[in-house]
């Protein structure tokens, strides 16, 4: 076994991969230096085969060790944990985000969608991502939490100072992001303890988890650690996720026509566009022992990129990978797999689901604004667009 490689020959540095225009270039070049190979930062697993391996094994592979190196302040439960530890949180929280519970929940998060659109569907165009993608999974979360729905741009701001932190990225926080942190770590714990005096009736999450009195229920601590990672995780995912599936929709008439003549096609639409474009490149891990990999060996202690995103376009497992089929049924990685598949999957999948449909069916036409080009930044930790103009035409379909 090659017992220390050289980082890939050929192998741009991640930093100048052309993610912000030409993904599918970018995910040809990390795929190009192989199934798993070693960069600048760690290791690299790109293949479908290498990448679903290391998903299923939490025990090579560790998450818990993968987060301890983010240094939050608090362990963002359930991700930040490995087996054993992270199937009682799995156990305990199944129940509440499965697709039945979530499904309980799709017609306030339609009616959210329909409120924010009619905000501007009389106007002609709009900012996607100012206008729905950023807010709409804001007041999603305010609701599933029984929070203030004027809290929202408050959560925002916090989302968004947050994420630019460099603690998200193996650095050092900044005196402002332990401000940030501390500010809604602060509003967290007042509203819990709200929360836990009122439980009557409770129909939101957080009030059923209060309300949970088994042996297994959550601390305090790990209701904030969970509440933690749905602003993180849960938020800024969504608002990526449809800035770029809007972003390819609106530049191919073919595919935006094809879900306003048969909104059926949505369910499997909202699979490939994740599969096509999700906005997590990489999941971090690292090796708990030596593994031996695709003719390497990875030593213990290597941080470890899984590369979701390129195995999601891997030729052995998709024809024509590049290409965007709505009616494709093929699985992906998008929200992960093995033991730490995404908890909120069912809920950002109903999300999209929703603006989706309700969007198609009130602006079934419409396009970039003219001279726009959908750019990303890079390097970051999310791919998402900043801004997306669309314009069409004037007075859409009012809300049902």
């Amino acid at each position: 076994m090659n017992q220390d490689p050289s980082p890939a020959q050929g192998m741009p540095r991640f930093a100048r991969l052309p993610m912000s225009e030409n993904r599918t270039e970018a995910y040809r070049l990390i795929r190009d230096a192989g199934p798993v190979f070693k960069g600048r930062r760690g290791y690299v697993l790109s293949s479908s085969d290498y990448v679903e391996y290391a998903l299923k094994h939490p025990e090579l592979f560790s998450s818990k060790r993968a987060f301890d190196l983010v240094g939050s302040p608090l362990p963002m439960v359930p991700i930040a944990f490995d087996p054993p530890e992270h199937t009682r949180y799995r156990r305990i929280l199944q129940p509440f985000v499965g697709p039945r519970k979530t499904a309980r929940w799709q017609p306030r998060v339609r009616s959210l969608v329909g409120t924010l659109m009619d905000s501007f569907v009389q106007r002609g165009h709009c900012d996607l991502v100012a206008e729905l993608a950023v807010p709409l999974p804001a007041e999603v979360f305010l609701t599933l939490f029984g929070l203030p729905m004027e809290d929202r741009d408050r959560l925002i701001g916090w989302k968004e100072g947050l994420l630019g932190s460099p603690m998200l990225s193996g650095g050092q926080p900044t005196e402002d992001m332990i401000r940030v942190g501390a500010e809604l770590f602060a509003y967290l714990v007042d509203h819990i303890e709200k929360r836990r005096r009122h439980l009557d009736g409770a129909e939101d999450l957080l009030g059923r988890l209060l309300a949970d009195t088994s042996d297994e229920r959550l601390s305090d601590d790990e209701l904030l650690g969970l509440s933690f990672l749905f602003v993180l995780a849960g938020l800024d995912t969504v608002t990526s996720a449809l800035s770029t599936a809007f972003a390819a929709l609106a530049a191919q008439p073919r595919l935006r026509r094809q879900i306003a003549t048969d909104p059926s096609v949505i369910p499997s639409a909202v699979e490939e566009l994740l599969r096509m474009d999700g906005p997590v490149v990489f999941l971090p891990r690292v090796a708990s022992q030596d593994i031996e990999l695709g003719g390497h060996t990875i030593p213990a202690g290597s941080e470890v990129q899984v590369a979701i995103a390129v195995a999601n376009r891997d030729p052995a497992e998709h024809v024509d990978p590049d290409e965007i089929d709505l009616r494709r049924q093929e699985r992906h990685y998008a929200f992960g797999g093995g033991p730490h598949r995404c908890l909120g999957s069912h809920l950002a999948r109903m999300e999209m689901r929703e603006v989706l449909a309700e969007w198609h069916r009130r602006i079934p036409d419409y396009e970039l604004a003219p001279g726009f080009t959908p750019r990303v930044e890079w390097p970051t930790g999310l791919v998402g667009l900043d801004t997306l103009p669309l314009v069409f035409p004037p007075g859409a379909a009012t809300a049902a």
